[in-house]
């Protein structure tokens, strides 16, 4: 069966006799019990491990009968919400908030059990349920009373309070609420329905707003904080693990149903351990920050090892006197200024954490700030772009060249829409001319010495960063001739969730170079159905300027590995390999591997030996407890592993949940099959941002591609936008950091 669009009416003719699974264009039949209608075929008799894809496919439709208690609310994966726990309520008594319509905001837990197939050792493939805990949201207000509690319900989302065969449960978008009327700005079915069938959809930003407006700023950050204790108790480490444990001991209790004389019955807890023939688990070496080319000049932080050494590229940063145009309103011009004392010359001794300033931390010799103030209110919100771009044209005009800017913006104008948003507009007008722009928002330029020594941190690296420089790069062991590691990344955008969704594709390059790795970038806006061509063609000139300026040699091993957030089809891997190997030629050596990096997977690994720390000195409370330690690597395939990247010593709160690590897969096609080397190399591209001194949960290979393409998104809809200056002036600029 070619078309899986066919199986439905299959499926409904064989309903009760036999499970019906489509899979590479075949059909598979399991009998679940005697008579009925027959199906044509091959009759295949096999070992259970052989078709595990098969019983897990079984195993997603009948988890449900493990807990009959539960309703459904999704059956694949079986997603079921907990029974007399609601949240909101408890969380409002604790601080002692009280109001008509706070009950008619709940938040329940929401369990979703995944089954997976997982081959902790070779040879040994097993079928596991792996279970996540989630929070759902619900507001059953009616909307008039939201209404007449002051809320402004324009924009926001409704739902149907019934569920109606063969009809979206999303309804449309509000545009005015009339008495028993809705009309709605757009939708799935007509401009209007009447009130009473509609409640608001419950998201996180529909609670904001209501809850924000009904009970004021001040107790709603109070209920938001004793809300994120309530959640807690099933997020934390062993908070989770006891809901894992109490879940476990439910679904053993019943058998599944499998096939016809078949059932199976879920087990014990599933545990990673090393044995003495094969190693399942194991932490990866620890990540060195390194500044020098030699790799000598290294730290375990990337913040310490900046004030120690100072950057990477100190002895060859060609600007040591750069010129910064700072853009900012006018009535700010003092608070601006301190700032940007701060930024050049440090805060002093007192405050070690930023204590040098830009300058002598990165070896400049002088900052030239160029100041261009802008006329504008915080009230100003539809003509603040227009004085930002008028405010930079004559500046701009009257100054000599510029190497970056610093963008000051108010607070209320940093989220207005579209291109009404000053920043957006001033980013799309100063790329165009080659300028790399650094955002900053009044509240940070405000912020108190403690607190702003920190965040001069992360402003002051990525400010570098965009002038082209190198703050630190990671160390590598250089075992080959070549690496190329090439990552995508996509943004979907849309106007409306009633449109279709545009996305669009960035690419991330890194080469390995003298043991280090140093990171370029190709910026081209691309959109997702172009992105296999774009990526042969972006490999394919990366291939060429390395063979010519490394002078490859006959019998020279060049290693590519390319990193998507998706997996790519067979046919776009097997273009990609053919171009490359008949660019390089028959003379090098052409390893390459396909790696898919994912957030988007039920796994969880939890370490109970670990106890977490203090979240501050002297406390008895803890962060982190059971997370792993950053770089655990835990094989759950031959070609699959779960990467640990962040650890008590990273996680910042006291409730932040246990964190959840990254997938990696290799693609079958790949001719370079380590995985542990992918892994650990995956580990230290999440150390490579410049973002922030602290490692990002996604390897930069993937994170900057998406920030790229988030960037070249937005912007393609300013007028006169022009991405020429990306891929000339600001090739090696962090320009989208």
């Amino acid at each position: 069966m070619q078309s899986p669009a066919e199986v439905k009416a299959e499926r409904e003719r064989l309903q009760g006799f036999w499970f019906v699974h489509w899979a590479g264009g075949k059909l598979y039949h399991l009998r679940l019990s005697a008579g009925g209608p027959n199906v044509d075929g091959q009759q295949i008799c096999a070992a259970a491990s052989k078709y595990g894809w098969l019983l897990r496919a079984r195993v997603d439709d009948v988890i449900g009968a493990a807990l009959p208690k539960y309703r459904a609310i999704r059956l694949r994966p079986f997603t079921f919400l907990a029974q007399r726990t609601e949240l909101i309520g408890p969380a409002a008594e604790a601080v002692g908030i009280d109001h008509p319509l706070i009950d008619q905001f709940t938040v329940i837990p929401r369990f979703v059990l995944s089954p997976k197939t997982f081959e902790p050792t070779d040879g040994q493939s097993k079928l596991g349920i792996f279970i996540n805990v989630e929070m759902q949201f619900d507001i059953s207000a009616p909307l008039n009373e939201l209404q007449n509690a002051n809320v402004d319900l324009i924009g926001l989302h409704v739902v149907r309070r019934q569920p109606e065969p063969g009809k979206r449960r999303l309804v449309g978008r509000i545009a005015r609420v009339e008495g028993n009327v809705t009309h709605l700005s757009e939708g799935t079915d007509g401009t209007s329905i009447e009130t009473e069938r509609v409640k608001l959809e419950g998201s996180k930003e529909s609670v904001t707003r209501c809850l924000a407006t009904i009970l004021g700023p001040s107790r709603y950050r109070s209920l938001m904080l004793a809300l994120d204790d309530e959640q807690a108790g099933y997020l934390l480490g062993p908070d989770f693990d006891r809901v894992v444990e109490k879940l476990g001991t439910l679904l053993t209790k019943t058998k599944l149903p499998i096939a016809l004389g078949y059932d199976a019955r879920i087990g014990e807890r599933i545990v990673l351990a090393n044995s003495d023939t094969s190693e399942t688990v194991y932490v990866a070496p620890p990540v060195d920050y390194v500044f020098d080319r030699t790799g000598a000049q290294s730290n375990a932080f990337a913040w310490p090892g900046l004030t120690q050494f100072g950057p990477f590229d100190r002895t060859t940063f060609a600007n040591k006197s750069p010129r910064l145009l700072v853009v900012f309103p006018a009535s700010t011009q003092g608070k601006v200024e301190t700032f940007l004392r701060a930024f050049r010359d440090g805060l002093g001794s007192n405050y070690r954490g930023f204590a040098k300033g830009f300058r002598d931390l990165f070896g400049l010799v002088n900052i030239e700030f160029v100041m261009c103030p802008v006329h504008v209110q915080i009230s100003d919100r539809s003509g603040s772009e227009a004085a930002y771009r008028n405010a930079i044209e004559n500046r701009l005009s009257a100054v000599d060249d510029v190497q970056g800017a610093i963008v000051v913006l108010f607070e209320e104008h940093a989220h207005l829409k579209g291109l009404q948003n000053p920043y957006l507009r001033t980013k799309a007008l100063l790329l165009t001319l080659g300028i790399a722009a650094q955002e900053v928002r009044m509240p940070t330029v405000t912020q108190m010495a403690g607190s702003l020594q920190y965040t001069l941190q992360n402003f002051a690296v990525s400010v570098y960063a965009k002038l082209n420089g190198t703050p630190w790069t990671v160390n590598q062991d250089k075992a080959i001739s070549d690496e190329l590691v090439v990552g995508m990344g996509f943004a979907e955008f849309s106007g409306s969730r009633f449109e279709d969704r545009q996305r669009f594709v960035g690419i991330t390059t890194v080469f390995s170079g003298d043991g280090t790795y140093l990171l370029g970038n190709i910026s081209k806006e691309c959109n997702y159905a172009d992105y296999p061509k774009m990526v042969r063609d972006s490999m394919l000139a990366v291939l060429r300027e390395l063979r010519t300026r490394n002078n490859w040699r006959p019998g020279d091993t060049v290693r590519v590995i390319f990193h998507a957030h998706r997996p790519l089809k067979r046919v776009d891997v097997g273009n990609i390999v053919f171009a490359c190997v008949r660019e390089i030629g028959a003379e090098q050596i052409l390893q390459m591997a396909f790696v898919t990096v994912s957030h988007d997977h039920p796994f969880i690994i939890m370490d109970r030996s670990e106890k977490g720390e203090p979240i501050k000195r002297d406390s008895d409370v803890m962060k982190g407890e059971f997370a792993p330690v950053r770089g655990t690597i835990a094989r759950i395939g031959k070609s699959t592993r779960l990467l640990a990247t962040n650890s008590h010593k990273l996680i910042k709160r006291a409730n932040s949940p246990l964190p959840a690590p990254l997938l990696i897969s290799l693609h079958p096609d790949s001719t370079f099959k380590d995985v542990d080397y992918i892994a650990e190399q995956t580990l230290k591209f999440t150390s490579l941002s410049w973002r922030s001194t602290l490692p990002a949960r996604t390897p930069v290979t993937i994170f900057y591609s998406e920030r790229i393409a988030e960037l070249l998104g937005r912007l393609k809809d300013v007028p006169d936008f022009s991405t020429t200056a990306l891929s000339v002036k600001l090739k090696w600029s962090r320009w989208f950091l």
